[in-house]
């Protein structure tokens, strides 16, 4: 119910005009509901952290890791490695093998030769102690070593000189060599039969150390294998 403001009759709350004085009342005014603004984020609902996908997750990283982790050690390998055999010249020196070298030592001597040398029997009247060894080249090294008077290599040298002439031979070379440290004498003869024969002598506390080389031609004298096995050659 409402009332007239002008003469207080009631009437009821929808009628236009007063029953009594014939007021009017004035329209309601309508209110416009209220609209949800479409603009307006809704709060976000909090989701369930379900444990099993958080395991999974930690061992995926960690899986990631791990291969990460090994991915940098084979990196690192395989760097230090070919780095080594860059540098390897630098640091420490590689040793050759000496597996196909064989070594002679007689007391205080000793000299390395290759294993393709054959060891033969040989004969040197003067030398009964001799050792004879053969190359592919079929060149014969004969090493002997005496105890002897002399005074020093020159007078050996000039007595060897003397002894290869009388026997008809030719003397081609006479010339002083460094041998372990120490003046040696390297002769080449020609001899009267045509072949050549080698010396080269070491003296060392009157004590006389010879390669005596014996071949067809001079050139077969001083092949590698033969220059190699005498620049071995040491006095202990």
């Amino acid at each position: 119910m409402k009332k007239c403001p002008e003469c207080g009759n009631p009437s009821y709350d929808g009628a236009p005009v007063c029953g009594n004085c014939g007021y009017q009342f004035p329209k309601p005014k309508v209110v416009a509901p209220k609209k949800e603004d479409i603009f307006q984020q809704k709060p976000k609902s909090e989701k369930k952290t379900d444990d099993n996908s958080i395991l999974t997750k930690k061992n995926k990283l960690v899986i990631g890791i791990i291969l990460i982790l090994t991915l940098i050690v084979i990196c690192g390998i395989v760097f230090m490695g070919s780095n080594h055999n860059g540098n390897g010249s630098h640091s420490n020196p590689i040793i050759q093998s000496t597996s196909d070298l064989a070594e002679y030592k007689d007391g205080d001597f000793s000299f390395k030769y290759p294993n393709d040398w054959k060891k033969v029997n040989g004969s040197d009247a003067e030398h009964s102690s001799a050792v004879f060894f053969q190359n592919p080249e079929n060149v014969t090294i004969e090493y002997y070593n005496i105890t002897t008077n002399a005074n020093s290599l020159k007078d050996i040298t000039q007595q060897r000189i003397t002894h290869a002439q009388e026997g008809g031979d030719y003397v081609e070379l006479v010339e002083t060599v460094t041998i372990d440290g120490r003046n040696s004498s390297n002769m080449l003869l020609e001899n009267a039969d045509g072949d050549y024969t080698r010396y080269v002598s070491m003296f060392s506390d009157g004590k006389l150390y010879v390669f005596k080389i014996t071949g067809a031609s001079e050139n077969s004298l001083t092949s590698e294998d033969i220059e190699s096995a005498i620049s071995s050659s040491d006095i202990a």
